[in-house]
């Protein structure tokens, strides 16, 4: 009796142990088919958690901590807690949530509650129909495509259809499969072995087993890898992307830019401050390259990717001129403008889309679509710096108007990256026209992306010459750098998040707009005040000058 008592107690005992850490390891590199190309499981878990919650990672229900992607992944995927009844789906847009009857303050809801909802089934509906007769949906029925989308992706993971992990025996570029069709691929025989393996992978992970799951997620890539080696992607490109995705390396650059402005800041550290921005600018290329590595073309399909190269482009830019004009003040503008860059990258990604995705058809294999859009972005990227020069001009007449006036230097250094500015997006502008001359038949076709482009250059055309024939002075100049740029803001930015029109589909997304307007209108107050402030100063000198002085003088006897 008292040893059955004894190996009572150490059962009971190893049930209040706590659950062993899982390595996913070996599971993370697993590869799998998704999104039009092959990618290690580690990507698709995170992407996926992403675009289903709106973050990397989601919530235990229970214990209330976080838990990893590839877990996620793996519970999802084996059914070990009632996802369904989770809410892990985000609905952010408010106007979307009053319609369905959901609670505004909330981000998250389950899918099971979504599924039961009328009103989104209504809205189904409506936008299959209107789909079906290629009629443009309205903003809320694309919110509502956005959540319908999350939707489908958890119900493929749930039941396991979307994990295509069973390569094609037949092509290196066909179809993959999910686990459930290894049978019907590659028959009974090779299919046996692999579910057996399979299975130890979910019982190790159902028993939280971290030796029996590493050594059964090794076996299994082993074993899908040997199922049809020449569909299977080279381990260096599986390799190369875990490495990217651990790195991180756009969150460091923009660390790297912070250290970089506050050592310049202090004045006294300018080579040091140097060195941190150089050190920083080359992080942020080596990500770049990570990143084209990774999806075998240029960053020219979204808009997370033209805000890292738009970064990188002001980074380079602010390098280049430092070194030409022996000017570290191109580095402390250019700064605080890739590190917000940077920033909104890393941390929004539900309205910048961080995963790597295959070309759209229309843009595969252009040549004067690369050329184009790294022209045009380039544009974008010297007017930004110049922005950020502006403000920081701007700031000096506001806060040291003693230290600056009309033929200070720093309007010289303003106007040389206007030029560039102007050169890069008259340059893109004409190259987009060619491009459309061979994509669309046309050069020219008032798009809305074609028609922001060039208001926006008009726009600094026009400043410049209201400078040259001196209808304004240096200062006005410089509100002009600050002012114009929101016409780049709205070919950039606008026209794919606001307007959602034209041909440029592919660049298209949503969130954020409420954000930017507040901040362009803080902007706008902030280049008004100093404006105002610059006229009062600039009557307070007239007013106490010998000349006037005696005028009033006179006028007063």
């Amino acid at each position: 009796m008292s040893r059955w008592i004894v190996i009572f107690f150490l059962v009971a005992g190893a049930a209040l142990l706590p659950a062993e850490e899982l390595n996913f390891e070996q599971a993370s590199r697993i590869v799998i088919q998704s999104g039009g190309r092959k990618k290690p499981l580690e990507t698709f878990a995170a992407e996926s958690i992403q675009l289903v919650a709106g973050k990397r990672t989601v919530k235990d229900p229970q214990t209330g901590d976080s838990i990893d992607p590839m877990d996620a992944l793996f519970s999802m995927w084996l059914g070990t807690r009632d996802w369904k009844n989770i809410p892990v789906v985000l609905v952010s847009e408010a106007p979307l949530k009053q319609k369905l009857g959901l609670k505004t303050a909330e981000r998250l809801f389950s899918f099971a509650a979504l599924m039961d909802n009328s009103e989104l089934a209504a809205m189904y509906k409506a936008i299959r129909a209107k789909h079906a007769r290629n009629e443009e949906l309205a903003p809320m029925e694309k919110s509502a495509e956005n959540v319908l989308t999350r939707m489908e992706l958890l119900s493929g993971i749930l039941a396991g259809d979307a994990i295509a992990v069973i390569p094609n025996p037949e092509s290196a570029k066909g179809s993959w499969y999910p686990v459930a069709s290894a049978t019907e691929v590659y028959g009974s025989g090779k299919a046996e072995s692999l579910l057996g393996v399979f299975k130890k992978v979910a019982d190790a992970y159902v028993a939280r087993n971290a030796q029996a799951f590493s050594a059964g997620t090794a076996e299994l890539r082993s074993s899908l890898e040997q199922l049809a080696p020449a569909s299977y992607p080279e381990t260096g490109r599986i390799e190369r992307e875990i490495r990217y995705n651990h790195l991180h390396p756009f969150r460091w650059a923009w660390v790297l830019y912070v250290a970089s402005f506050f050592a310049l800041l202090l004045g006294r550290r300018s080579r040091l401050g140097a060195g941190f921005f150089a050190a920083g600018l080359a992080l942020h290329a080596y990500g770049i390259a990570l990143r084209c590595l990774i999806a075998g073309r240029p960053p020219v399909t979204n808009m997370y990717e033209s805000v890292i190269w738009v970064a990188f482009g002001v980074g380079a830019f602010a390098l280049v001129f430092s070194a030409i004009y022996r000017a570290k003040v191109y580095l402390l503008a250019a700064a605080p403008i890739a590190v917000l860059c940077l920033v909104l990258a890393d941390s929004l990604p539900s309205v910048l889309n961080p995963n790597i995705g295959p070309l759209p058809p229309v843009l595969r294999d252009n040549f004067w679509l690369v050329i184009h859009v790294m022209t045009i972005t380039l544009g974008y990227a010297a007017f930004f710096m110049s922005w950020g020069l502006a403000h920081y001009v701007l700031g000096r007449y506001l806060f040291k108007p003693a230290s600056i006036d009309e033929n200070s230097h720093i309007h010289y250094l303003l106007n040389r990256v206007l030029q560039v500015g102007i050169l890069l997006l008259g340059a893109g502008t004409i190259l987009g026209g060619v491009w459309a001359y061979y994509s669309w038949g046309r050069f020219w076709g008032w798009d809305p992306k074609e028609t922001w482009a060039l208001i926006a250059l008009l726009l600094y055309i026009f400043a410049m010459h209201g400078r040259l024939v001196n209808w304004w002075g240096n200062f006005g100049m410089s509100v002009a750098a600050a002012v114009c740029f929101n016409g780049v803001l709205m070919a950039w930015y606008g026209v794919n998040f606001v307007l959602g029109k034209g041909l440029h589909s592919y660049g298209f997304g949503g969130g954020g707009v409420q954000w930017v307007g507040a901040l362009v209108a803080l902007d706008l107050i902030f280049v008004g005040f100093c404006g105002a402030s610059r006229l009062r100063q600039l009557r307070h000198n007239l007013a106490n000058t010998p000349a006037k002085a005696t005028v009033l003088g006179e006028a007063k006897s």
